[in-house]
This record gives C-alpha cells, sequence and structure tokens, in this order.
C-alpha cells in the first residue's frame, strides 16, 4: 500500500504548496462512496488516481458540481494549470 500512495502523496503536497486545499481520501470504499464525501464537505474538483490511472500516467479531474470528468497527463504543473483554470 506505501508504494502505491507514493504518487497520490507527492501530488497532494504539490497541490497544497501551489496553495490548492487537498485532502487524501484514505479508506477503501467504492468512488461513490468517495464521491459522497467530497459533496458532504463541498470539495469543488476531485481527482481520481486509481490503478488504471496510475499504470496509464494519467489522472482523471472531476468537476464534483457539474460531474464533467477530464483525462489529462499525470504532470503536477498541468494538473494545476487545469485547477487554477475553472
Amino acid at each position: 500500500m506505501i508504494e502505491e500512495m507514493e504518487k497520490p502523496i507527492k501530488l497532494a503536497t504539490d497541490l497544497r504548496k501551489a496553495g490548492i486545499k487537498t485532502e487524501i481520501y484514505l479508506e477503501n470504499k467504492k468512488l461513490k462512496a468517495k464521491f459522497k464525501y467530497a459533496d458532504k464537505l463541498k470539495i469543488p474538483y476531485a481527482i481520481i488516481m486509481g490503478e488504471e490511472e496510475l499504470t496509464s500516467n494519467r489522472i482523471k479531474i472531476k468537476n464534483m458540481e457539474t460531474g464533467d470528468e477530464k483525462t489529462i497527463e499525470f504532470d503536477v504543473n498541468k494538473i494545476i494549470e487545469e485547477i487554477n483554470s475553472r
């Protein structure tokens, strides 16, 4: 588990350094439960980094208000740019 958390933890650290409030959901629950949690906290964007995304070096960014999802390359600067452009 530690190895698979390296990228998400590093990304969260980089997002925080860029002034973006960030939380990592660590409980092993279904994605729907994780989105419900994000809605409850009024989190505007969710970054999805599952096994498939980590393998392909891509992430999904979901706009929690509209439900729109966008898949982008796993590049911290691109992720920050994408979040800040919305």
